[in-house]
C-alpha cells in the first residue's frame, strides 16, 4: 500500500507535535500519525507492515483527508495525485534545477489562470499543447478550458479515466513527484 501526504506544516510544529493545515482546517498530529504524514510529505511512502496501530493511524489520516492511499499498482500514483490539489510553492532564493518538462509543468501551474488538475496536466502534455500567451492568465481561462474539455470528456471523471491510459501519464507523474521532492509544489 502506498500513500502521499497532503497539507502544509504550520509554524510552531515540533518533533513531537505536528501542526498541519489543509483547505482552511488545522490538524494536530502526534505519534504514528505524525510519523506517517512526514514519511509521505515529499513523495509516496510504502506501508511495509501490517501493524494494526500503524494501519489505524493511516486510516485516520485518510479520513481527515491528509493522505491519499492507493494500492501499489502501476496507475496508483496517478490516481492518488488526481485527488490532490497541485499548488506552486513559494520558493526561497535557492532553487533546485528543473528539467525542461518540470519547467513547463511549473509554468502551467503558475500561469494557467486556473488551478490545473493532474489529469489536465497529463492532457496538455499528451496533446503537446504548447505554453502560449493566449492560453495563460485569468483572461484566457475559458480558452484553456475549451482546449482541454470537449463533448467527449466534459462529464464527471471522464478526463481522469482517459488520461489514466495516456502514454505521457507516467512522465507527468514522475515530473510532478520531482517538483514535490524539490519543494516547488505542494499537495493540498
Amino acid at each position: 500500500m502506498k500513500y502521499i501526504s497532503k497539507g502544509l506544516v504550520v509554524a510552531g510544529s515540533t518533533e513531537d507535535i505536528l501542526h498541519i493545515t489543509r483547505c482552511g482546517i488545522d490538524f494536530q498530529l502526534t505519534g504514528e500519525q505524525a510519523d506517517l504524514w512526514i514519511n509521505g510529505r515529499f513523495g509516496f511512502s510504502c506501508l511495509k507492515n501490517d501493524n494494526p496501530i500503524v494501519l489505524k493511524a493511516l486510516k485516520q489520516l485518510q479520513r481527515q483527508e491528509l493522505v491519499e492511499v492507493e494500492e501499489d499498482i502501476e496507475v496508483g500514483e496517478y490516481r492518488a495525485l488526481t485527488r490532490c490539489i497541485l499548488v506552486p510553492a513559494k520558493t526561497g532564493v535557492v532553487k533546485a534545477t528543473l528539467s525542461s518538462t518540470e519547467r513547463d509543468l511549473m509554468q502551467w501551474l503558475r500561469e494557467a489562470g486556473l488551478r490545473l488538475t493532474m489529469a489536465e496536466l497529463v492532457f496538455l502534455v499528451e496533446h503537446d499543447i504548447r505554453l502560449m500567451k493566449d492560453l495563460l492568465g485569468p483572461e484566457n481561462r475559458q480558452r484553456l478550458t475549451e482546449v482541454i474539455y470537449t463533448q467527449e470528456n466534459i462529464f464527471d471523471n471522464i478526463l481522469e479515466i482517459q488520461m489514466e491510459h495516456a502514454k505521457s501519464r507516467d512522465v507527468v507523474v514522475k515530473n510532478i513527484l520531482q517538483l514535490l521532492k524539490k519543494k516547488r509544489i505542494l499537495l493540498l
